[in-house]
């Protein structure tokens, strides 16, 4: 049967520690069936009337808040409806990180429930609460659709809401906001606990890295843990070198370093960025714009050039943390640059013996070091 989800926010995307909701971001899905959406709105607008008259919630601190938080949990409990948030930890974010865009902030984030959400529960649809101008959301729908929809070509329905005329984006918000107060010490109210039969997950994001998740069989490469701090650390040090540049291509050049270490960081070190994903991140900082050649040969290459550390393969690009990895890039590239050599050798023996040696291309100064190639090889 088909699914709805309503998404909210809780928590703002700076890293300016003022009160508790600034240590903490969390999104949350309120999910119900199509058919019974009506019929829990109203249950759910008649139990929030009689939990908080006035319409707004009171204090954690208050005994009166207490007394209506335990009523509300106790009447949601009757609700037909589940629950998933993302619980993210903005004091262990990099400030200077990608993340300190709002809108990679959100549209990243955002990827990471929607993508668990849309590659578990089928037929669903989303209903958001609104995060900005019309021109973002449009913005954003399209990134999810294109990034984290599983059938992009019978996409499912991407709505956004200002949450009024949305009862249950009304409740993500309240559980939302209620996760936060727990999670900041302000409320001794576990919504997780108290609706145990509702939530279906709290997930939380970054997770430490430890040999014992995706990233186990690395913990057998002596050189591991070597490449990787080589390749954070000459990652670091070119963001560091190239910080506050006026430079369009240097701007986009450092947001693309940026990008692949919080990926590297945040996320999982065998992930490889798709090209598609990496272009649609330079180009909504509206710096330069970028096709895939471009891209290539005017921000990868140089960065290469530069001596940032960064592997691919047919799936994309990331940042080596392992010998695979190493391996991986050089067979990539091996498999292109040996048939290149031979073709390339193939006609220069044929212009040697077609001229009778006369024409011998390799004595142009600007290929002495491809003559040093072709004339070594078995080829």
């Amino acid at each position: 049967m088909a699914k709805i989800g309503f998404v909210s926010e809780s928590g703002s995307h700076g890293f300016g520690i003022g009160s508790f909701e600034d240590t903490h971001f969390f999104i949350t899905a309120v999910l119900v069936e199509e058919g019974k959406r009506r019929e829990i709105e109203g249950e759910f607008l008649r139990l929030r009337e009689h939990c908080f008259p006035d319409g707004n919630l009171p204090a954690y601190d208050s005994e009166k808040g207490q007394a209506s938080r335990k009523r509300l949990f106790k009447g949601l409990q009757t609700l037909e409806f589940s629950f998933h948030s993302l619980l993210v930890d903005k004091r262990k974010l990099h400030q200077k990180s990608p993340l300190q865009y709002k809108g990679t902030f959100y549209k990243f984030l955002s990827g990471l429930i929607y993508n668990n959400l849309y590659r578990t529960i089928p037929n669903l649809s989303i209903v958001a609460n609104e995060l900005g101008t019309p021109e973002f959301m449009e913005s954003f729908r399209r990134y999810v659709q294109e990034n984290h929809q599983v059938d992009l070509f019978s996409p499912a329905i991407f709505t956004f809401s200002n949450g009024e005329d949305s009862a249950l984006l009304q409740l993500a918000d309240i559980l939302g906001k209620e996760l936060n107060a727990f999670q900041a010490g302000k409320s001794n109210m576990d919504p997780q606990k108290e609706l145990a039969g509702k939530c279906v997950g709290v997930e939380r994001w970054p997770e430490q890295y430890t040999p014992y998740t995706v990233d186990a069989s690395l913990g057998e490469d002596p050189y591991a843990e070597t490449i990787t701090e080589a390749a954070l650390l000459r990652a670091r040090n070119y963001i560091q070198q190239h910080a506050g540049s006026e430079d369009p291509i240097l701007r986009s050049r450092v947001a693309f370093v940026e990008y692949l270490l919080m990926v590297f960081t945040y996320n999982y070190r065998t992930r490889y960025i798709h090209t598609h994903e990496l272009l649609q991140h330079l180009n909504s900082f509206k710096y330069e714009t970028f096709t895939e050649h471009r891209f290539r040969s005017t921000v990868v290459g140089p960065v290469r050039d530069e001596g940032v550390l960064i592997v691919s393969s047919s799936a994309g690009y990331k940042l080596p943390c392992c010998s695979k990895d190493i391996y991986g890039f050089f067979n990539y590239y091996n498999q292109q640059i040996q048939p290149m050599l031979h073709r390339l050798n193939q006609c220069r023996r044929a212009m040697e013996l077609a001229t009778g040696g006369d024409l011998n291309i390799l004595e142009q100064p600007a290929y002495t070091n491809l003559q040093r190639l072709l004339l070594h090889m078995k080829i």
